[in-house]
């Protein structure tokens, strides 16, 4: 049989990868350093099983809730109320548009939320002409509280069934709300939904055009491989989506997140699902350790072995860094929740299924380990002797940006930002990497920078 030319570009794309780690199997086994030489085998079996997995069991949740509500239609007749909550601090320049984006859903039985936590600059005066536009409540907050703790109020405030959080700096498709909450209605064990995020301001400059397409694989390659076990580890912030009862409960521990003896500002998108994914084990203690709090007195449900997904086609659009300052900035942030969530979804994340396990744990000890593997390669072996060795790890980075770069073409053929991918490989191996240690020597330090 003739095979269509997506499936026989990504047949090419995982013979390529395993022809990869076959010449290192065969050529590379003289490595005395036995520790590098798994390194190396590990992070290419990675890859392979990444796009593998990715390419050939997923399925955007979606499109089989449509194929179940095709089988019983009477489900279509459930419409649960969605509440939809944002929280804004100084957002005057784009906080409109993000409400403008929401109230145009095409899903009707909904409720906008909107907090602003204390601004001091116009936002309370853009969000004053949505203060009676019907299915919307602003709430304009006397102190600064933090993003956590807004949504905290918005969750006391809101009616729905289902929760959906959005940045201040987003914008949402019209159709996004309606998908997801098609997937909740279809499958009833899922807890958490993330949609699919890319740059609004792709078109600024060559270092947002970067960042778009990498959004663009980091959601539909590693996202997508781990939503096909039910167990995806940050439902990023433009859009995400949870059930009530999976989270309500849980928010006493998010909004108190504790590290090293202090508050934790950040990782406020892992953590959420951090909790929601490990729900049977925290939710017994935060009901043990906050008695009094309204998100345990008001309802309790009982905790259940959630799965989290992740739709590919429940798209919004937010704002990025359009400068290295505040790119850096804002990794330094993405980092140091990285380094807190090993201590917490690493803590159990075990026992989800192994292969989702097994990708999590390595690719934490890559970010580890990443730059010194960096180091070895361009400085240290070219210092001794081998200049080779620099020349095969720069082509071997290329390589895999050209991979992600592919799958982006794949993906959104119409598109021609996919050629800036392997520019963001080299920036995210060479440059952002190193910010790890950074971010690990001034973690006590709570400085929130949006970018």
């Amino acid at each position: 049989m003739q095979l269509r030319l997506p499936q026989a570009a990504i047949l090419l794309m995982i013979a390529a990868v395993l022809a990869l780690l076959v010449g290192k199997l065969a050529f590379n086994s003289h490595d005395q350093n036995s520790l590098l030489y798994a390194y190396g085998i590990m992070a290419t079996s990675g890859i392979l099983v990444l796009f593998s997995v990715r390419y050939t069991l997923y399925r955007d949740p979606y499109e089989v809730a449509q194929e179940r509500l095709a089988e019983r239609p009477s489900l279509r007749e459930d419409n649960p109320l969605v509440s939809i909550m944002v929280a804004a601090f100084n957002e005057e320049r784009f906080i409109g548009r993000c409400i403008e984006s929401l109230d145009a859903q095409t899903y009707q039985n909904r409720e906008i939320l909107v907090v602003n936590d204390a601004s001091t600059d116009g936002t309370a005066q853009a969000l004053a002409r949505f203060e009676e536009r019907p299915g919307i409540r602003v709430f304009n907050l006397d102190k600064n509280s933090g993003k956590k703790r807004a949504l905290a109020f918005a969750i006391l405030e809101a009616r729905g069934t289902i929760f959906i959080f959005t940045d201040s700096d987003t914008v949402m498709e019209p159709d996004a709300v309606e998908r997801v909450v098609d997937i909740f209605k279809t499958h009833p064990d899922v807890g958490g939904v993330s949609g699919h995020s890319r740059a609004y301001n792709a078109g600024t400059n060559l270092l947002t055009s970067m960042q778009d397409t990498w959004y663009e694989g980091q959601f539909s390659i590693r996202k997508a491989y781990e939503s096909v076990f039910g167990a995806v580890t940050c439902v990023s912030g433009p859009l995400a989506a949870f059930r009530r009862e999976a989270l309500f409960n849980l928010i006493p521990a998010w909004i108190n997140d504790r590290f090293l003896g202090q508050e934790f500002r950040f990782a406020t998108d892992r953590t959420k699902t951090a909790l929601v994914l490990g729900s049977e084990r925290f939710a017994p203690r935060i009901r043990a350790q906050y008695p009094d709090s309204p998100f345990v007195t008001r309802e309790w449900h009982p905790p259940r072995r959630w799965r989290i997904v992740y739709s590919q086609s429940a798209r919004a659009f937010t704002n990025v860094p359009e400068s290295m300052r505040s790119m850096l900035r804002q990794q330094i942030r993405w980092k140091k929740s990285f380094l807190r969530n090993i201590w917490l979804t690493g803590s159990f994340y075990w026992r989800r299924p192994l292969p989702a396990a097994a990708m999590y744990y390595l690719r934490m000890v890559f970010v580890l380990i990443g730059p010194f593997i960096v180091f070895r390669h361009l400085i240290w072996l070219p210092l001794n002797g081998n200049l080779l060795s620099a020349t095969l790890y720069v082509s071997g980075v290329l390589f895999v940006g050209l991979l992600f770069a592919a799958g982006h073409k794949l993906e959104r053929p119409d598109e021609t930002v996919w050629v800036y991918r392997p520019l963001m490989n080299f920036l995210s191996t060479f440059v952002l990497s190193w910010l790890v240690f950074y971010s690990a020597f001034t973690i006590r330090k709570m400085v929130w920078h949006r970018g």
